[in-house]
This record gives structure tokens, C-alpha cells and sequence, in this order.
């Protein structure tokens, strides 16, 4: 078996053409975490080998085309979202998302997930930085990477330690990881800012206007946390 994809708390090992084996830590502690990640790579044991067409990380592949299609878009979208959503029941949250611990599974016919014909899956695979929750908040204690552009502003304008977080602080992370893999984006990478308020996003994601994913991240982006929502209608 070969080692395809690494993160500090999670690998993915190559058995053959099609067979995929997931190895992680700290199962027990986030359970519905990765229960989430087990229902959609349709594994049912404790073997915790899946079929699949390919695997590669979000990094190659962005790197390989510079950014995702629409319809892989809404995949990592919502996929992330709601592995979150499932992370909130373990009572975690993640305020510092990075490319490199997120990858992408082509599914072949025979697991493709509730029938839907979603043959495409966007999963994160590193739990080392979760930070526990409590009615909503989590406390930052040290600190961090400001120049990582998926923090949210909150984050941002942190200038003493310890401080309180809202969780939704995640909700601003994952919508601007998918701004940042758009088609819109290409020109915004080269300067790596695109922190702006919720004005600049609607003239920003113009080229998508009016579709779910459009307000879905505009829910999310909004300025003050405790008004983002994750809902995609």
C-alpha cells in the first residue's frame, strides 16, 4: 500500500486501481466528524476501505487547473459546510482552514451517495487544529497565522490573548475557500485579498448572481458572525 494523500492526523493509503484505505486519529472524539466522511465515501465497516476512481488533493488539482467548475464548486461547498455541521455535535469547531488538508474523491457508479448521480466528493482531513466549543464560542489562547487569507475578519483583528471566537467564524473560512477556487478568482490570486464586506461580494460573485451557491455565500459572509448561516435552497 502507498501513501496518497498525509495530513498530521489522517492519511489515505492506495491498496489497488480502485481500493482506497482511510487511517486517522482522535475517531472516537470526533465521531460524528468522521462518521460524516464515512457515509460519503459509503464505507459501512471497520475496515475503512473504499472504491474510488481517484483521489487527489484540493492543491494538486487547483495548482493543475487554477480553479473548479461551478458544479465542483457547490460539491466543496456544501461538503464542507455540512462535515462542519457534523463537527458542531462533536462540539468543535475549525477557524483555520487550509488547502492542503482538503482532497477530492471521484466515486466510481457503484457508491455514488443516496442515488443522486454526485459522483464527486470534497472532504477535510486534518482535526489538529479544532478548538472546542461552548453556546457558541470557542477561545483562541495564542497567537496565529494572520496572513492566512481564509480567516475571517474577527480573526483579523485579534490584538490580545485570550480572546473569545463565535464559531461561525468557520462559516466566513469555508465560503472564502470557495471564492477562492472560482473562475472569478483568478485575477484576485495573484494578490491573495480578498477580505472586503459584503457590498464588494455581491459586485464580486456577479458572474454567479442569483443561483443557490450565490446567496449561500453571501450568508455566509456576512460581516457580523452571529448572522451567518449555513443554508443552501
Amino acid at each position: 500500500m502507498s501513501i496518497i494523500f498525509k495530513t498530521n492526523t489522517c492519511k489515505i493509503l492506495k491498496n489497488s486501481d480502485s481500493k482506497y484505505k482511510l487511517n486517522f486519529d482522535n475517531g472516537e472524539k470526533f465521531k460524528h466528524f468522521f462518521s460524516f466522511i464515512k457515509k460519503k465515501l459509503n464505507i459501512s465497516n471497520n475496515s475503512l476501505v473504499f472504491n474510488a476512481v481517484k483521489v487527489e488533493s484540493l492543491k494538486n488539482i487547483l495548482n493543475r487547473k487554477d480553479t473548479l467548475s461551478y458544479r465542483h464548486l457547490k460539491e466543496l461547498f456544501n461538503n464542507i459546510a455540512k462535515q462542519f455541521e457534523s463537527l458542531e455535535k462533536d462540539k468543535f469547531c475549525h477557524l483555520f482552514f487550509n488547502i492542503n488538508d482538503i482532497i477530492r474523491v471521484e466515486l466510481d457508479s457503484q457508491t455514488q451517495i443516496g442515488g443522486t448521480g454526485n459522483d464527486i466528493v470534497f472532504l477535510y482531513l486534518n482535526t489538529e487544529q479544532f478548538l472546542s466549543i461552548e453556546n457558541k464560542k470557542t477561545k483562541i489562547l495564542k497567537p496565529f497565522d494572520k496572513k492566512n487569507i481564509f480567516i475571517s475578519p474577527e480573526l483579523k483583528n485579534i490584538n490580545s490573548f485570550p480572546i473569545q471566537i463565535h464559531m461561525n467564524s468557520q462559516l466566513y473560512s469555508i465560503a472564502i475557500l470557495t471564492c477562492y477556487c472560482g473562475e472569478w478568482n483568478k485575477n484576485e490570486k495573484k494578490h491573495q485579498n480578498i477580505e472586503q464586506n459584503i457590498d464588494f461580494f455581491k459586485e464580486y460573485l456577479s458572474n454567479i448572481a442569483n443561483t443557490k451557491l450565490y446567496w449561500a455565500l453571501l450568508r455566509c459572509l456576512e460581516h457580523n458572525p452571529q448572522q451567518r448561516i449555513y443554508l443552501y435552497i
